[in-house]
């Protein structure tokens, strides 16, 4: 996909647009080049050459900074220490437009009812609350599988076309068993939607998990022991397996150990099933000696891995054989995470992230010059809109589309700080990290949401967005 060329339509506009973002470099997932973003009613309305005259009522100076399409995030818990008012706004300051974290009717998270309860309760919560659009994932529990196959297609009809189960944590309650996750598959094939499975081998959980309590080796630094590489290689080629068998689209989150890949790359050269793969910011950055400094607040599910995954995850993004990168921010209060020394295993599950996802993908990759910044937005934005249905309203600076627009100033430098003034939860994972590069201003649909540190808008800015059902063959 490339801009629009300076000819036709496209360069005749004489009316006068709402926005004009003039002087920086508009980037997507093919190239990079000089060009003005004209922005009317809430839309692209036209990209122009850089010396375009024509007017607009606001024009903003994007000199010397790159014009982004707005980030989406399509991993987050908003059920934990920040929901979706808190995470929406330190969001925002990340570039992120448009967030899709997991709901569902899930006792661990502390909701119950059916699964359609959960996604209407979501949606009211979010277009009260939020700042920034969103989409939902459902998530399927043991609880939901005798009213599966009746509340999968209500589900979708009002525009939730993901779900997501876990091959693991039996004992509370979110485990599927490979008979149940067919039947899941085959409902939501049918029902045009999409299939996230958390993939780690549940039995080699619990049972390593029993074993290492058992010899009293619980201190943080055994916790990534219990979820070794091959309990989610395993789990990845059994899924897969069973997703090729009843012929269901394929979602794989937080990809993290390099054993992984053999899987992924087998099946990609297979053909079947049609599949899409996620890693996240800690995955690409930070190894499992986090355990030893910081006890159970790096506690997380896949464990954090080793530098030779790191290495062979960034490699994988150069082999095209990750299509996304997202947060899984699941943030919790220090005082919720402990014990954070005596104990890892009675410590919950999950990090913060979603205000550094983009910044810290950024600064490890771009500016060590891992990847391209195109290679980036594709990872984050273009791709994760194609794939939930959301393109080309979202992930793309194109006419017709969403006036979702990051102006990114590569030239600023900052320090993450321990507690990001917009959440509840009270650390961060990469406090103390200088990062290069920082968005300076941040529109969703025409309204500006944040310009120079300052968030300009109220909650109730941002509105659930019904997405189209999966479209085969990406």
């Amino acid at each position: 996909m490339s801009f629009p060329k300076d000819n036709g339509e496209n360069t005749l506009k004489t009316e006068t647009a709402d926005i004009a973002i003039k002087g920086g470099i508009c980037v997507n997932s093919r190239e990079m080049r000089k060009a003005d973003v004209f922005i009317k009613d809430g839309l692209i309305d036209s990209i122009e050459s850089g010396d375009s005259a024509r007017p607009a009522l606001k024009v903003i100076d994007a000199s010397e900074k790159f014009v982004l399409p707005g980030i989406i995030d399509v991993h987050l818990h908003p059920v934990y220490a920040d929901r979706i008012d808190t995470l929406s706004k330190a969001a925002v300051y990340g570039g992120i437009t448009t967030l899709i974290p997991y709901v569902g009717a899930v006792k661990a998270w502390g909701k119950t009812g059916t699964i359609l309860d959960a996604v209407k309760d979501f949606i009211e919560e979010g277009e009260k609350n939020s700042v920034v659009d969103f989409g939902i994932h459902c998530t399927l529990t043991q609880d939901d599988m005798e009213q599966m196959v009746a509340m999968i297609p209500r589900v979708v009809e009002m525009g939730v076309t993901s779900f997501k189960a876990f091959m693991a944590y039996a004992r509370r309650g979110m485990k599927l068993e490979d008979d149940e996750l067919l039947r899941s598959m085959e409902t939501i094939a049918k029902n045009g939607a999409l299939f996230a499975v958390h993939a780690e081998n549940g039995g080699i959980l619990d049972y390593l998990e029993d074993k290492f309590i058992a010899e009293r080796n619980v201190s943080p630094e055994y916790y990534p022991y219990t979820h070794p590489n091959l309990a989610e290689a395993e789990a990845i080629f059994r899924i897969l397996t069973l997703a090729k068998t009843v012929k269901c689209p394929l979602y794989l989150p937080h990809v993290s150990a390099h054993e992984s890949l053999e899987v992924i790359r087998l099946f990609k050269g297979w053909g079947e099933p049609e599949f899409f793969t996620e890693t996240c910011t800690h995955y690409l950055t930070l190894t499992d000696e986090e355990m030893k400094k910081r006890g159970s607040l790096a506690k997380i599910a896949p464990s954090l891995r080793k530098r030779r995954d790191i290495d062979e995850i960034w490699k994988a993004i150069d082999e095209r054989l990750i299509d996304v990168v997202g947060s899984d921010a699941a943030g919790h209060l220090i005082k919720d995470k402990e014990p954070l020394w005596d104990d890892v295993f009675k410590s919950p599950y999950g990090i913060p992230g979603v205000d550094t996802m983009f910044a810290v993908a950024y600064d490890e990759g771009v500016n060590k010059e891992r990847i391209s910044l195109s290679r980036l937005v594709e990872l984050t934005s273009e791709r994760p809109a194609k794939i939930f249905g959301l393109y080309p309203k979202k992930g793309v600076l194109e006419k017709g589309s969403d006036a979702d627009v990051v102006i990114f100033d590569p030239r600023i430098s900052f320090t993450i700080k321990g507690k990001n003034p917009q959440l509840k939860v009270d650390y961060s994972m990469y406090e103390e990290r200088i990062c290069s590069g920082a968005p300076t201003l941040v529109i969703q649909r025409g309204q500006i949401l944040m310009e120079d540190s300052e968030l300009k808008v109220e909650p109730g800015q941002g509105k659930f967005i019904p997405r189209k059902k999966f479209e085969r063959n990406q």
